[in-house]
């Protein structure tokens, strides 16, 4: 069995980097949210069970280290103690601010290379689980991370939440088409991007499209993220800004037509003038969101709106 190596730690996040089985590393960052619940600073929390959410960030090269521990403020044990993994992409930096993507990265930059390392690490850290212990399993994505989410949620049966944080709830692909449709300066991009696909070229992984790989864009492209949100019977909380550009406007009506979820099953936040980073010109609503994340988590609810 494979051990995670310790890079550095402190108590409130730790880096550090895990080694797959064909040899290769990548980082990631481990938080322990304290119950603040003992000692008063909210109400009483669920000491029966304990998150284990495993998160999978954004696109690109830039590491969520530089956010950290302050991203997940506003999550603060009214369900339990929260245990957070954040598995980096390979050959990205603790620090990295994402200027400069290596060509290294981008060759592994594809969604069949992010599925088998989220699989094996997180199998890795869920073979770890006091046999004594009650824990509830959240899956966890961020923008582009949200297409991949579903995906672990049906190969894991163990996962018992999903959650989809700044994503329209469509496929890349559909997402990228109907921005396109909306905003001139996109319209060319897609055209080339279609055009570059129709034919596969000699070496997928060193074709670039758009500074990403052939294999890419291929592969994202052949992601059914609405069937697998159908597929998965789990609840659900979904949540977005009204202004995020990244999200077209009818993503929610959208979505809700395509999915048809059981009645009860999802749980939507639409934070109001918040961009792609939960923040308006006004508020910062992520620490809001995290909230709302902490009680959907300990009251099983999808029915109560956010931001009520």
């Amino acid at each position: 069995m494979l051990q995670p190596v310790l890079a550095q730690s402190s108590s409130a996040a730790q880096s550090l980097s895990f080694r797959f089985a064909d040899g290769a590393y990548a980082n990631y960052f481990y938080l322990d949210k304290e119950n603040h619940a003992q000692s008063g600073l909210v109400q009483a929390a669920d000491s029966s069970h304990e998150n284990w959410i495993f998160v999978v960030g954004g696109s690109g090269c830039a590491s969520m280290g530089r956010y950290l521990p302050g991203y997940f403020r506003g999550l603060e044990g009214e369900s339990g103690v929260s245990r957070i993994w954040l598995l980096q992409k390979r050959h990205v930096a603790a620090q990295d601010d994402g200027s400069n993507c290596s060509a290294a990265f981008v060759q592994d930059d594809h969604f069949s290379r992010w599925q088998a390392d989220q699989l094996e690490f997180i199998r890795f850290q869920l073979a770890q689980v006091p046999t004594d212990k009650t824990i509830r399993v959240v899956m966890m994505g961020i923008s582009e991370g949200a297409e991949l989410a579903p995906v672990l949620a049906l190969a894991l049966p163990v996962t018992t939440h999903l959650v989809l944080l700044a994503h329209s709830g469509d496929g890349a692909m559909g997402t990228y088409q109907t921005l396109a449709r909306a905003y001139g300066h996109m319209h060319s991009g897609w055209k080339q991007l279609q055009a570059a696909l129709r034919l596969a070229p000699a070496d997928p992984d060193r074709s670039l499209i758009h500074g990403r790989s052939w294999r890419y864009w291929s592969e994202i492209r052949a992601v059914e993220h609405q069937s697998n949100l159908r597929a998965w019977k789990g609840p659900v909380l979904w949540a977005y800004g009204d202004a995020d550009a990244l999200i077209p406007k009818d993503a929610k009506s959208k979505l809700q037509q395509m999915v048809k979820p059981a009645s009860g099953q999802w749980r939507i936040c639409v934070f109001p003038g918040a961009d792609h980073g939960l923040l308006s010109p006004d508020h910062t609503y992520l620490p809001d969101f995290m909230w709302q994340l902490d009680r959907w988590l300990a009251s099983y609810s999808a029915l109560d709106p956010c931001l009520e």
